[in-house]
């Protein structure tokens, strides 16, 4: 009769997960379509729908576009939809990175950016931008550098995970001591760097504050959908251990998991996402670190959850920062890593604040 009852139980929890799941993936579309509408050239719903519904070979035929003119139809397709689409790719990517990292060290302060993740990831690309090519590349070549900043950004969070550990903990302050010195000392290379080139670095300086959207093409997209989307699913072949995890390693390791082996596999993924996202879009903060504990609140911390929500609720909130940074100025751009950062910090006020009864800097 119990076993009937947990099977009840778990049954009930999973339809109720995947309804979650359904109505954030239902969301995530309506707010591209959306923020489809967000720019200077007004172009109305139909019109986006009639755009998007051509691309289908079934319903293309069913449909009159004759009304639309191909100025608009480029806007559409070749301007604001990839944009968004990578967008979502980077945001989701960067939740789900922090669902890692905070797994990984048990702990809800841990993300890419404070990690030191993404200014490894954004140092090594840097210079290969400067040394090898520019920001503007083929699918082939943003994949090389993809990797170069996965090499940066793995070595980075080794660096700090391993300056951070005191036997097999990482505590709370040493973890974000560590991060900051790292981030500073990466920053203060980055700067040295950039001077030396000699070069015109105005695109560069742009894109680590988090403007690389400005540039964004189908290639883009390309480039970092494999990484991002591969990322997450082996990620969430992990996510039982991870709950395994959170009950602290001598228990994880009394149920099997090779605790060691799960931190570093993981730490690789998140890397991977990481370094992925920041090649294309630049330095973006706090999403990482905001994403994950606000599912977390709602849904609960079960991992297999929580990875996925994540990811999805990540997705949605950089669409919506960076449509707002489209227009919240007028004529120019703000960098998207500029309004979540705007978001972000307080938030990490407000969880420092929280966390300060548990430690003291």
């Amino acid at each position: 009769m119990t076993d009937n009852n947990l099977e009840y139980k778990y049954s009930k929890r999973s339809k109720k997960w995947k309804l979650i799941v359904l109505g954030l993936i239902v969301a995530l579309v309506a707010v591209i379509i959306v923020c489809l509408n967000i720019g200077y050239a007004p172009i109305s719903f139909s019109e986006i729908l009639t755009i998007l519904g051509k691309q289908i070979p079934i319903v293309n035929g069913a449909l009159n576009s004759s009304s639309i003119s191909p100025v608009t139809e480029s806007i559409i397709m070749q301007i604001r939809l990839p944009r968004i689409l990578a967008g979502a790719l980077v945001g989701a990517g960067l939740a789900a990175a922090g669902v890692m990292y905070q797994g990984v060290f048990r702990n809800p302060m841990a993300d890419s950016y404070l990690l030191g993740a993404s200014a490894g990831a954004s140092f090594a690309y840097t210079l290969a931008a400067i040394y090898v090519g520019s920001l503007t590349l083929t699918v082939f070549e943003l994949g090389i550098f993809q990797i170069v900043a996965f090499a940066g950004a793995i070595l980075t969070v080794f660096l700090v995970y391993f300056m951070s550990r005191t036997g097999n903990k990482v505590p709370i302050t040493t973890l974000l001591l560590s991060g900051i010195v790292v981030n500073i000392f990466i920053l203060a290379l980055q700067t040295a760097f950039e001077l030396r080139s000699g070069k015109d670095l105005t695109g560069i300086i742009a894109w680590i504050a988090g403007g690389g959207f400005t540039t964004i093409t189908w290639n883009s997209v390309l480039a970092v959908t494999p990484f991002v989307v591969v990322g997450i699913l082996i990620a969430y072949f992990f996510t039982k251990d991870l709950n395994m995890l959170s009950m602290g390693d001598d228990t994880a390791q009394h149920l099997g998991v090779n605790t060691e082996r799960v931190r570093q596999i993981l730490l690789l993924l998140g890397s991977l996402v990481t370094a992925a996202a920041v090649a294309i879009s630049g330095v973006i903060g706090f999403v990482g670190l905001i994403i994950p504990h606000m599912t977390r609140l709602i849904i609960g911390p079960d991992h297999r959850i929580l990875l996925p929500t994540s990811a999805i609720v990540g997705a949605i909130f950089l669409v919506l920062c960076d449509s707002l940074a489209r227009v919240a100025t007028g004529a120019s751009e703000l960098p998207v890593g500029v309004i979540t950062a705007l978001v972000g910090t307080p938030f990490f006020i407000y969880l420092l604040r929280k966390r300060k009864t548990s430690y003291s800097l």
